[in-house]
């Protein structure tokens, strides 16, 4: 998907309601992601202040949520594609060193930087994990850690499978969308065995699959375009122009949906 898409999405159609989080599964999944860095202790008072970078960081949710749960004093650092968001991301952190560019440029950025923690939350289903491992790698200093969360391609598998409904191409004049295209790894054991490859030690790793449901076709939008989820399949098939007739088709004949995303955790190291 071309750099240019993306950042028109999230400015023009994520970047105002992100932060409503519908269903709560970014959120949900942050909250686990600093569950585990405290367990590993990194979120310690005896430990000095911690500059850490944020690759796709958003609105600036993890930051700010690291900011409440840390007992170190925060340094925040950030890249994210979206002018938008990043703007958003600097009401809550006034102290935010933000750069606007893709995460995949990761490299051209903050290079005589050497950072503590490095945290990549939902980037890896525009980046391929393969091209960001090397470059979070080189970020860290020695002893420094990855914060990773990202979807799978087991997620979404009842929307998968009514993505397939012929409706929607009598409907709206497409075939099924790929939903895979943007959910890139396969499952908690490929990310690993990339994280291994390239070097890290693996402190802590999960599998976190939350329950979506959606009773109709607006919460579906609400979550899937206005959320971010699912924005570019939306706008491949044309859902979110959908018009009332059309919206009422689907609500009788597709709608309620209940399904579950497929999001993996881990905590990695770069070795002392």
């Amino acid at each position: 998907m071309e750099s240019a898409v993306i950042q028109r999405q999230y400015d023009d159609v994520i970047a105002s309601q992100y932060d409503q989080d519908p269903q709560n599964t970014t959120s949900n999944s942050l909250d686990r992601a600093l569950d585990h860095l405290e367990a590993e202790g990194i979120l310690s008072a005896i430990l000095p202040a911690m500059r850490v970078l944020d690759v796709g960081m958003g609105t600036g949710m993890f930051l700010e949520k690291l900011r409440s749960r840390s007992q170190r004093v925060i340094e925040p650092w950030g890249i994210d594609i979206s002018e938008k968001m990043a703007s958003i991301a600097r009401t809550k952190l006034p102290d935010l060193v933000c750069a606007i560019d893709d995460g995949a440029n990761l490299d051209h950025h903050f290079n005589d930087e050497k950072f503590n923690l490095v945290a990549t939350h939902f980037v890896t289903g525009f980046v391929p994990i393969e091209h960001i491992a090397p470059r979070i790698f080189e970020k860290l200093e020695a002893g420094g850690v990855w914060s990773f969360v990202g979807g799978t391609t087991a997620g979404y598998g009842e929307l998968q499978r009514r993505a397939g409904h012929p409706l929607l191409k009598l409907l709206f004049g497409h075939g099924a969308p790929d939903l895979q295209g943007m959910i890139c790894p396969n499952s908690e054991r490929d990310i690993i065995e990339v994280l291994k490859k390239n070097g890290f030690e693996i402190l802590m790793s999960e599998t976190f699959e939350p329950e979506l449901k959606f009773p109709d076709f607006a919460s579906f939008i609400e979550y899937g375009y206005h959320g971010g989820w699912l924005t570019p399949f939306i706008e491949e098939i044309g859902l979110h122009k959908a018009k009332r007739w059309q919206q009422a088709i689907l609500n009788r004949l597709v709608f309620p949906v209940v399904d579950h995303h497929s999001i993996v955790l881990a905590v990695a190291r770069r070795p002392a």
